[in-house]
């Protein structure tokens, strides 16, 4: 599902539409505002990409017209997020200089 929003709803392996297209923007902004709860600020500085967890440990996380990162590995946060996929993702994040929040790097 990550690779399908950040392909703008169209599944990239069976180039199937299975959002709207007018939607995606839409679940993105709420994915990077409430995605991981009590932590999506937290979340969203750090990476400037939008996300959703789960509270079994995984994370999804979607770079816009890129890819999609998905993470799965507990133990959990005070937040319910998982330690070491949100650890993951942002090592990602700043390696590839993906947070919207560092454009002028």
């Amino acid at each position: 599902m990550g690779a399908t929003l950040a392909n703008r709803g169209v599944n990239p392996i069976t180039q199937e539409r299975a959002v709207d297209d007018k939607y995606v923007p839409k679940i993105l902004a709420v994915m990077m505002m409430a995605g991981l709860y009590d932590g999506a600020g937290h979340w969203a500085w750090h990476t400037g990409i939008p996300a959703k967890t789960s509270v079994g440990g995984g994370i999804v996380a979607v770079v816009p017209g890129r890819f999609a990162i998905a993470a799965f590995s507990p133990p959990l946060d005070q937040h319910g997020t998982s330690v070491r996929a949100a650890l993951a993702i942002q090592y990602i994040s700043e390696q590839l200089g993906l947070n919207l929040f560092n454009a002028s790097r």
